[in-house]
C-alpha cells in the first residue's frame, strides 16, 4: 500500500512496508514548531499498532534535516509553554527509541540543535558528507533541554560535552567518526535510507522486534530530560537568551 498524508507541519508517505515521516517546514529549515511535534507524537503512535509499517525513515524536506526547536516559537512563548513544548520534543526522542520499528534517520544539509538530537535518536543515522552537525544552544545562552542521552550513548561523555558547549560543528564524515552518525552515503541520502529500511522490514517481525525491545533498555531518558528540561527553562531567563529571543522574536 502505497499513500501520502499531509498533516500540521509534517508529511507522511507508505512505500509498502515502509513509513516515511518528513519534517515539513522548509521554509524554517524544519525548525521544530509545537504543530510539528505533535503531529510526529500522532503519527509515531498511529504506526506503532500498525502492523504493516515494518520500518520507518525521518527525513526532512528543502535544504536539510532539521535546525532544531524554532526559536521565534519559543520568544512568543511563556515559561509554561517552552517547558511543555520541550517536553512534548523529549518525549518524541523517546518514542522513536522505545518503539517496536527500526527507524532510520536520512540527513542531508543539517542536523543542529534538536534536529541533532532528534537523528541520534534513530536507530540507524544516514547522513550526507556536507551535513553540518552542531548543538549551539549554550553560545546563544540556553540548553540542549532534550535528548542528549543519545548523544552521549552514540559519540561518549567526552565528544557529547564538546557538542553541548557548542565548541565543535561536524560534517558527515566527522559524525560518523564521532558515532553520531553510523554511515556516510553519496547521493540521494532518503533513498539510500529508504532502501535500507526495505532491508530490515523484510527481517522477521518477531526477531526484529525482539532486538529493538533487548536495545530500548538503554534508551530510558525520561529521567534525564527533566534534569534537562529543568536547566533549559532556568537559562531561558537569562539575559544571553532574552537577547536571543528578541533576536528571533516578533519585530517592534
Amino acid at each position: 500500500m502505497n499513500r501520502t498524508e499531509t498533516l500540521p507541519d509534517l508529511l507522511r508517505r507508505r512505500e509498502g512496508e515502509v513509513e516515511i515521516i518528513s519534517l515539513n517546514r522548509p521554509g524554517r529549515k524544519n525548525a521544530m514548531s509545537m504543530a510539528m511535534v505533535n503531529s510526529l507524537i500522532d503519527v509515531l503512535s498511529a504506526i506503532e499498532d500498525d502492523l504493516d509499517v515494518r520500518a520507518v525513515v525521518l527525513a526532512g524536506e528543502g535544504t536539510g534535516f532539521c535546525a532544531g526547536s524554532d526559536l521565534g516559537g519559543l520568544a512568543n512563548m511563556d515559561a509554561f509553554g517552552r517547558r511543555t513544548f520541550e517536553a512534548a520534543s523529549g518525549r518524541v526522542a523517546r518514542m522513536i527509541s522505545q518503539s517496536s520499528k527500526p527507524v532510520l534517520a536520512a540527513v542531508h544539509g543539517f542536523a543542529i540543535g534538536g534536529g541533532l538530537t532528534l537523528a541520534t535518536a534513530c536507530d540507524i543515522v544516514l547522513s550526507d558528507l556536507p551535513a553540518k552537525w552542531s548543538l549551539p544552544e549554550v553560545p546563544v545562552g540556553l540548553f540542549p533541554a532534550w535528548g542528549l542521552g543519545s548523544v552521549v550513548r552514540r559519540a561518549g561523555v567526552t565528544s557529547a560535552r564538546r557538542l553541548s558547549w557548542g565548541i565543535d560543528t561536524l560534517d558527515g564524515r566527522g559524525a560518523q567518526a564521532s558515532g553520531l552518525a553510523d554511515e556516510v552515503v553519496e547521493g540521494n541520502v532518503l533513498a539510500i535510507a529508504c532502501e535500507r529500511a526495505r532491508a530490515l522490514a523484510a527481517l522477521p517481525y518477531a526477531q526484529a522486534q525482539a532486538v529493538k525491545h533487548y536495545f530500548a533498555a538503554y534508551c530510558a531518558d525520561e529521567a534525564a530530560d527533566i534534569v534537562a528540561n529543568r536547566l533549559f527553562i532556568e537559562m531561558t531567563g537569562s539575559p544571553e537568551a532574552g537577547a536571543t529571543f528578541r533576536r528571533f522574536g516578533p519585530k517592534p
